[in-house]
């Protein structure tokens, strides 16, 4: 049986147990990936979750409300596998307006059998990450009040600092950030559209990176949600080598995905995405890159 095919199995059967022992609600369940709870009773459970997929939603985590988002990632490139374990997210809701996150992730780097790039690494190597400490803070709501401006998109500004975690971290990059502006369009209760623009920098970069996302979700039931979203980054402060010059890096990636909910409290995802075209010309081909990836959300405190 296919992968994908067991988890969709194990999903139906999780669901299953869940009704079977009384664990999930009668009420129609409102759970999707960047949001479009509006709708739903007060009385009514959800999560809203902002993975997968390289953008974020523009949604803040209601208030009291603690939320753990996880998963793993395998990527190939250029002959090298790297493992994204474990990319860790805390969300606190502060407020109806804003939310505290802690935001951990490491990456595991290991040579594959057709690796030609990559004569040195020997075994496998893994690069602790900074602690990501941030906010996200809702700047417009297109459903506040009596006021229903469907037409208006759902505005979000997020802000994270990385953290140093050990001395050689500290020395080499004792200081990292972001800034990011997050939309969401709701075009019907099943379709959205959100797009990202944001700017990405460290201590020693001259400039920061600028990052862009496009994504549609599309979520057919309560429990059921796809996504497809393409994604630019454009490093201005990449080095060639060997004149040591400096010049613009641009790379457009495609992502795609399923979210689906296990439980009012749980969702569960599976992701991929690749490489549309890479502007470096030192690499062997445009289209180097290829990821694959599984999540959980667990929304842990409902107050």
């Amino acid at each position: 049986m296919l992968p994908c095919k067991r988890i969709i199995l194990l999903c139906l059967l999780l669901h299953a147990f869940l009704c079977a022992h009384g664990l999930a609600p009668d009420t129609v369940w409102t759970i999707h990936r960047h949001g479009e709870h509006h709708h739903a009773a007060a009385n009514e459970i959800w999560l809203s979750a902002d993975r997968p997929g390289a953008g974020t939603g523009s949604e803040v985590l209601g208030k009291g409300r603690i939320q753990w988002e996880s998963g793993f990632e395998l990527a190939h490139m250029q002959g090298l596998h790297l493992l994204t374990a474990p990319s860790t997210l805390f969300r606190f809701g502060l407020h109806k307006r804003a939310e505290l996150r802690l935001e951990y992730t490491g990456v595991a780097a290991f040579r594959g059998r057709d690796s030609k790039s990559a004569q040195a690494l020997s075994r496998p190597a893994y690069a602790p990450a900074p602690l990501s400490v941030g906010t996200k803070l809702l700047l417009c709501d297109h459903h506040a009040g009596k006021l229903d401006l469907t037409w208006m998109p759902r505005t979000a500004l997020m802000l994270n600092l990385g953290l140093p975690l050990t001395p050689d971290m500290a020395k080499d990059m004792p200081v990292s950030g972001t800034i990011d502006l997050l939309c969401e369009h709701e075009v019907t209760e099943w379709l959205s559209i959100g797009y990202d623009v944001g700017a990405h920098w460290t201590d020693w970069a001259p400039a920061p990176d600028i990052f862009a996302s496009l994504c549609i979700n599309f979520e057919p039931t309560d429990y059921l949600g796809l996504f497809v979203e393409s994604y630019n980054i454009f490093d201005t402060d990449a080095v060639r080598t060997p004149a040591n010059t400096r010049y613009t890096h641009y790379d457009l990636c495609l992502d795609f995905g399923i979210t689906y909910a296990v439980h009012p409290r749980v969702q569960l995802d599976v992701n991929a995405g690749f490489n549309l075209y890479n502007s470096e010309p030192l690499l062997s081909s445009p289209r180097n890159l290829a990821t694959v990836g599984l999540g959980v959300t667990w929304l842990i405190w409902h107050p």
